[in-house]
């Protein structure tokens, strides 16, 4: 009778250990199944970052690539990206800056002072610049808030040579 005791002790013994490791287990694939998934979110938010920056620079640049109206060139001391329109007679640019730790786009005539603190935010980066590489080719590179640079060569097909205002009067450079 003592050594069927003693069995029956043993048996939830057993299955209480197996109880305990399962449960252990299962906490350790939970905890590592969260740490998986909080740096695949931390990445998705990283690249999104990065690539919709430049997504967005590059529709801007393709939205206004006509002959001579887009221009590496310095706002304040900075770094931009001045883009040239005409619309109803009136000159309007169109600058892509870094500003106060964000990616800002300002439109404004002409003839108009300009304002850095007046763009709009886009997106958090921590620096912006642009460099024409060749006639037709511009690097862009952007840092983003997180201290990766990421970099991006963009073709323009438009003469560089020729004037906007020449080619939207005329027309002919707009025809592809």
């Amino acid at each position: 009778m003592r050594k069927q005791e003693e069995r029956h002790i043993i048996d939830i013994l057993f299955v209480i250990g197996l109880f305990c490791i399962f449960a252990l287990s299962t906490i350790f694939l939970i905890s590592i199944g969260a740490d998986i998934y909080g740096k695949t979110v931390s990445n998705t938010e990283i690249n999104f970052n990065d690539r919709t920056s430049f997504a967005y620079v590059t529709e801007k640049i393709r939205q206004a690539d006509r002959s001579g109206a887009i221009t590496a060139s310095t706002l304040e001391g900075r770094s931009a990206l001045k883009l040239q329109k005409t619309v109803q007679d009136t000159a309007y640019i169109t600058w892509l800056y870094e500003d106060e730790g964000y990616l800002k786009e300002l439109m404004v005539r002409e003839d108009t002072p300009l304002s850095l603190s007046a763009g709009q935010k886009i997106l958090p980066v921590s620096d912006f610049s642009v460099s024409r590489i060749q006639d037709n080719l511009l690097q862009i590179t952007i840092r983003t808030a997180d201290g990766d640079d990421c970099s991006l060569s963009v073709s323009l097909k438009a003469d560089p040579y020729v004037s906007p205002v020449e080619n939207e009067e005329g027309g002919a450079a707009n025809e592809q």
